[in-house]
């Protein structure tokens, strides 16, 4: 019985930890839909609500994707808790190569599950002094050496930014979202934390902080002006 007692304290004492997403290096290949090439699948976030699902899922695209405010983003649909964006993507370090990939996705939330879907990826190559953008379509990987090696970059960088994606969403720490209705028809309303305002607005243009006060301008005509983390005055 000693030895069973003495296995539970080193449990307890050296507790295993899981690996992130990042860390297991998981690939996320692409797939044939009809004549497309496309990414798409779930993972699930067991624990966690759809709506904290969508809106770290949401948070990372404003962060990592919008140069400022929500633009990259479209048909954003809370209720629905979908959004569509177009990013680009660079070739991975120990590739050889310079690429630059366009791609455009869905971002869908329901029962859990993140789904995601990446299509009409476009691939801008240089060619002798040229730039050649390339359908990701057209790509012959199991004919051409070449092609091949361009699609497992593709799918190396595209893996590099699901996964990133996923380790945020599993390990954020979001403020409660209390204000969802004003958040789907970007309505600043006072007592909005920081993550609200970010969700519906998105990435300000400029933050000041002044005399224990934080002042966020969105453009020349919209501020918001923050006290312990929360709107206290509003000016549009």
């Amino acid at each position: 019985m000693k030895y069973i007692y003495l296995l539970i304290l080193m449990c307890c004492i050296f507790p295993s930890s899981a690996q992130t997403f990042t860390e297991t290096g998981k690939t996320y290949p692409v797939n044939t839909e009809g004549d497309k090439c496309v990414i798409n699948g779930f993972t699930t976030f067991n624990g966690f609500s759809d709506e904290k699902i969508y809106a770290n899922t949401l948070l990372w695209a404003i962060e990592n994707i919008c140069p400022q405010l929500r633009e990259g983003l479209t048909n954003i649909d809370v209720p629905n808790k979908t959004f569509d964006c177009e990013f680009t993507l660079g070739s991975s370090a120990e590739s050889g190569l310079n690429n630059t990939y366009y791609v455009k996705a869905t971002f869908r939330v329901a029962d859990g599950k993140l789904l995601y879907y990446l299509h009409d990826v476009l691939i801008e190559s240089t060619v002798l002094v040229m730039k050649k953008v390339t359908p990701l379509e057209k790509l012959a990987p199991e004919k051409k050496v070449a092609h091949k090696k361009t699609m497992d970059d593709f799918v190396k960088s595209e893996s590099s930014m699901l996964n990133k994606l996923f380790d945020f969403i599993a390990t954020y720490q979001l403020a409660p979202i209390t204000h969802w209705s004003d958040i789907a028809i970007c309505r600043p309303v006072e007592g909005m934390n920081e993550d609200e305002c970010r969700l519906a607005f998105g990435k300000p243009q400029s933050i000041i902080e002044t005399n224990g006060e934080t002042q966020w301008m969105y453009t020349s005509s919209f501020y918001l002006f923050f006290q312990n983390g929360k709107v206290k005055t509003i000016i549009k």
